[in-house]
């Protein structure tokens, strides 16, 4: 009997674990009360061949939260025979909202960290509409806003270059634009000059995707300095940098979550750096 109730256990959790993956959970993050400064709707960790939510069901989300632009943090393939069903993903995005991407690890892997296939993987998602940031800055408008978006290659698959990628970017303080940094692995953090980032955005850890007690997860599989502090997912502050964590869309390795439900960040940013008036802290509302 014991063994039966051992079995039905297993089996019930792993059929939850797998409905899981198809849930959508939105979170707000509101640095200001305020609609004027910029909206972004942030998604990460895609992972084509795994991603159980209808491209629809996303398009509805993203819909509702009106956001200025969709920023994609990264891990959208895992083989080159996944790149035309992503850009399938890719193009409904793009089609009503400017898209910004960077890559991460998988992509690196995926492409087996061939220069050539790289730029022809960046070459398809510019043709699908997106703009890839890869140690580069663009700067965004919003009425009589600026903000500067700076895109930073993968930390340990990539080729990652600070330098190079914040060559043109100064203070916020100085130019009273908001500087928003991208990248795929959240270590990057301990890397950013503190100085020059308002804001990081990030996935990789997939929020712990199969939750396990005593945060077995990042013990065993996770080496990330971050994951020892117990930063793994949401909101948090280091080094003077607002970070966020996203849980990601897809699944890796097992099309299973347990407790950390796909998720897609709704991110509203104040007008101006300093911006007191406005500033809620950086509190989370939902999840």
């Amino acid at each position: 009997m014991v063994y039966i109730i051992i079995l039905v256990t297993i089996a019930v959790t792993l059929i939850y674990m797998r409905i899981e993956t198809t849930f959508l959970a939105k979170s707000r993050i509101n640095f200001s009360t305020s609609s004027k400064g910029l909206r972004i709707v942030h998604l990460s960790d895609i992972h084509i061949n795994k991603i159980f939510i209808p491209v629809s069901r996303l398009l509805t989300f993203i819909g509702q939260a009106d956001p200025d632009i969709i920023i994609i943090s990264g891990d959208y393939i895992e083989a080159p025979r996944d790149i035309p069903k992503f850009i399938s993903f890719l193009k409904p995005l793009t089609g009503n909202c400017k898209v910004y991407l960077t890559l991460g690890n998988h992509d690196h892997k995926a492409l087996h960290f061939n220069t050539e296939r790289i730029a022809d993987f960046v070459k398809q998602l510019k043709a699908a509409g997106g703009e890839v940031l890869i140690n580069s800055s663009v700067k965004i408008h919003k009425d009589r806003y600026t903000y500067n978006l700076i895109g930073i290659d993968d930390l340990r698959s990539g080729k990652p270059d600070i330098a190079r990628a914040f060559k043109d970017i100064k203070s916020s303080f100085e130019t009273g634009c908001i500087n928003i940094a991208v990248s795929h692995n959240p270590d990057i953090v301990f890397q950013l000059p503190h100085n020059k980032t308002d804001y990081l955005l990030c996935g990789h850890f997939h929020g712990g995707q199969i939750w396990m007690p005593f945060n077995l997860e990042f013990k065993i599989m996770r080496s990330e300095k971050l994951c020892k502090m117990k930063c793994f997912r949401g909101l948090h502050k280091i080094n003077g940098i607002n970070m966020y964590i996203n849980r990601g869309l897809g699944n890796v390795i097992f099309p299973f979550r347990f407790f950390s439900i796909p998720e897609v960040a709704v991110i509203q940013l104040p007008a101006s750096p300093g911006n007191t008036d406005e500033s809620t802290g950086g509190i989370m509302y939902g999840n």
